[in-house]
């Protein structure tokens, strides 16, 4: 049987990613096994820090693009299952199944539908060329939307009363891709020579008036095959044109989160609940989760619990430290590790001695989340503070079984019934931590208080005085 499990975020190799990979492991034992993201990530580094065996599977990288453009892939498998959080889209595959990790309110729909309108609007005053395949993994550096791309690229450029030019600069990834090839509505109009030495190519192009009619260009290069997907890193892309030059400084510059939103609309959607009727099941991953599949979408699920490798971890010899793993990011179920360094620093200025706090996570990939990690490294200076980012997993095994007390915080100060999203859906962690003989001491929110029974195996807080 051909398997397909996608996840969108599989680089950020959380727990959601950790859940998905357990999956596909179990299932390659007999199984034909296919991976699918679009930001290329190593799978031996994905093996290694979430301790899962990946000899079996296979990671394919395709295009970044609107989850509603998976769709047709999906009818590649005889069993497809969607693992990425917050992606909705309908299932082709004869079976397929769905992991929630936590859904989406029906509520947003409209909302969704009306800023897709207003941004497909948005885009095609601003001349905002689409990105139709060949990108695999989009990011605003120093006030420039850069890409990384596979073998060929191809882009709809919009139409225009007068004539415009559009300029790029290219740069191979690969060292095989030697030559880029230029051609726009299927006609050859230039060929660069790529560098690998960190020197640009650059190609201008001027572009005939048309007021309806796309324009199609298409940058190709013939690679040897090889394991890296990508292939070239087009940087600087640019139409000569005032309206674009608006995009620039208001979505490149300012805006960059919604301008690279602006790149993803998709062109066309069904509604949640036509996309969900094509699952043949819901796996939600706690009861938390699954009580708000029922309130959202009125839809039965079965709890599939995150896998933990309990076998794993093991106390050690404790010391006076604490610690907390999550991953540092900004946005939807942060892990308030400010809010963990704030009670310690209280602690230690009331006279706690001896004892140090320890956090430990992967770093998310978007600028944003890198300036909150260098904040938190701001506000623990001068206390007995450390923080550890993207550890292999036997120094993490190791900080576990030394480590007295477990702490957890995330969804402290949030509204469970305005935004239960916000909360920690289950709590790998946790389980991870009290299987190494730490004393949980999480918040009494979300997933977390299905693993924990207040004074009998830990301690459930409200508040930061508890």
């Amino acid at each position: 049987m051909r398997v397909g499990i996608y996840n969108r975020w599989l680089a950020t190799l959380g727990g959601g990613e950790k859940h998905s990979l357990t999956i596909a492991e179990y299932l390659s034992r007999h199984h034909s096994v296919q991976v699918i993201t679009h930001k290329p990530v190593s799978r031996e580094e994905a093996a290694a820090r979430l301790n899962v065996d990946l000899a079996r599977v296979e990671f394919v990288y395709i295009p970044d693009c609107p989850a509603v453009q998976i769709t047709p892939l999906t009818a590649e498998f005889d069993f497809f299952i969607c693992a990425s959080f917050l992606d909705i889209f309908p299932s082709r595959a004869p079976r397929s199944a769905m992991v929630v990790f936590f859904p989406t309110p029906l509520s947003a729909e409209s909302s969704f539908r009306l800023r897709r309108r207003v941004g497909l609007i948005l885009r095609r005053w601003l001349m905002v060329p689409t990105f139709e395949d060949g990108v695999l993994h989009t990011e605003s550096l120093n006030g420039t939307q850069v890409r990384q791309t596979a073998a060929q690229v191809t882009i709809k450029l919009p139409p225009a009363p007068r004539e415009y030019a559009v300029n790029f600069d290219l740069i191979a990834r690969d060292p095989s891709a030697r030559q880029a090839i230029i051609m726009l509505d299927d006609q050859i109009i230039e060929s660069l020579d790529l560098k690998v030495d960190g020197t640009y190519a650059h190609c201008r192009m001027i572009i005939s008036p048309s007021r309806r009619v796309t324009r199609r260009l298409t940058i190709r290069t013939d690679t040897d095959v090889s394991a890296t997907p990508v292939k070239m890193i087009l940087a600087r892309f640019e139409i000569e044109h005032p309206r674009y030059r608006a995009y620039k400084i208001l979505f490149e510059r300012w805006l960059k989160t919604w301008g690279l939103k602006l790149h993803r609309i998709p062109p066309d959607v069904l509604s949640f609940i036509e996309s969900l009727k094509t699952y043949d099941a819901l796996w939600a991953i706690s009861k938390f989760t699954q009580t708000w599949i029922k309130r959202y979408w009125d839809s039965p699920s079965q709890v599939l619990y995150p896998p933990v490798d309990v076998e794993n971890f093991a106390p050690g010899e404790k010391q006076n430290q604490i610690l907390s793993v999550g991953r540092f990011f900004v946005g939807s179920h942060n892990k308030k590790h400010d809010v963990l360094i704030k009670a310690f620093k209280e602690m230690v200025n009331e006279g706690l001695m001896g004892w140090k706090l320890h956090l430990v996570g992967g770093v998310g990939p978007n600028d944003d989340d890198k300036k909150y990690l260098q904040q938190l490294r701001v506000q623990a200076e001068g206390y007995p503070i450390e923080i550890h980012t993207d550890i292999p997993f036997v120094d993490l095994v190791k900080l576990y079984s030394e480590s007295a007390i477990y702490w957890h915080a995330c969804g402290f100060g949030e509204d469970e019934e305005r935004e239960p999203i916000k909360f920690e859906h289950f709590g790998i962690t946790t389980v991870e931590a009290m299987a190494s003989g730490c004393v949980p001491v999480v918040i009494n929110k979300g997933g977390q208080s299905e693993i924990v029974q207040h004074g009998r195996n830990g301690f459930l807080w409200n508040t930061l005085p508890e």
